[in-house]
């Protein structure tokens, strides 16, 4: 017996034609069949999968770990992600979660944010509480529909937060937006966050907007900055969606990208790449003082 491939979509949190796809393209996973011809993955490939979709979110290509054993996916997840020491209540999330009470989960979320304020909010304690909730995931302590329960929770919050602020109105201008197949938008809405208040003017596009229509919005609307967040689970060649908006942009709007599937890149030119947000906000500092100096 076996998980049919929709279970392991939802324990894993890897599509049904990712999955489809690595086993054509790598040889793995490789499921067994029913009578009706449909897949069945055992439990080791399952947990295999987890860890592949962990190293993913550290910024590892599927390629290149796969067809890795067990064993060096384990030692590859220890090295370059040891153990977490969070403070308390950033631990304390995971048994709300585990409770299965929506409102328990709101009204936790909505404590924090009122104890921190949103700036240690938003940059320490939804930062560690992302990590901390993929090592639970990977750990199997906790469901991938619980992951996504907790990421919608933190959208919603975020968005409502940003619905209450005030809009700055001073430069730089920055349009946020993803390349078409990302579809995650936390990062974004961290930094927006961020932004806003930092003073600087924003302007949200959602996600999934091709490059010839984050060019034409960027010239339209004049923006000094285009903000691109680029997860680890991006299977689209991230450098070459960098290159092709570059050709696209005027010579003076600079790109900024952030996110686990953008750590290969380099900081050239008029591209900066954000690691974390000390970063965004020295290329924030840095711009407005090159503009001042003019």
């Amino acid at each position: 017996m076996g998980l049919p491939i929709g279970a392991v979509e939802r324990e894993t949190g890897i599509s049904k034609d990712l999955l489809r796809m690595w086993e054509r393209r790598y040889g793995f996973p490789e499921p067994a069949r029913d009578e009706q011809g449909d897949r069945l993955y055992s439990r080791q490939q399952v947990e295999k999968l987890r860890l592949v979709r962990r190293l993913m979110d550290m910024g590892f290509r599927p390629g290149k770990i796969i067809n890795l054993p067990m064993a060096e996916l384990l030692q590859q997840v220890q090295a370059h992600q040891p153990r977490l020491e969070a403070p308390a209540p950033c631990h304390e999330l995971i048994r709300v979660l585990l409770g299965h009470n929506p409102a328990q989960v709101q009204a936790f979320l909505q404590t924090r944010l009122h104890e921190l304020g949103l700036q240690v909010f938003v940059r320490e304690f939804i930062a560690t509480c992302n990590q901390l909730v993929g090592e639970a995931w990977m750990r199997g302590e906790l469901q991938v529909y619980e992951e996504h329960f907790y990421s919608e929770q933190i959208n919603r919050l975020l968005r409502e937060t940003l619905s209450r602020m005030s809009l700055p109105m001073n430069p730089p201008r920055v349009l946020l937006t993803t390349c078409p197949g990302e579809m995650h938008m936390l990062g974004l809405l961290m930094v927006e966050v961020v932004l806003r208040m930092a003073n600087a003017e924003t302007l949200p596009f959602g996600c999934e907007m091709p490059c010839s229509d984050i060019a034409s919005a960027a010239r339209k609307h004049q923006v000094d900055v285009v903000l691109l967040s680029f997860s680890s689970a991006y299977e689209g060649d991230v450098a070459e969606q960098v290159q092709t908006l570059q050709s696209l942009l005027p010579p003076h709007t600079e790109i900024w990208v952030g996110g686990g599937g953008c750590r290969s890149l380099r900081s050239h030119g008029q591209l900066s790449v954000l690691a974390n947000f000390n970063e965004l906000d020295q290329c924030l500092n840095q711009w407005r003082q090159q503009r001042q100096s003019h």
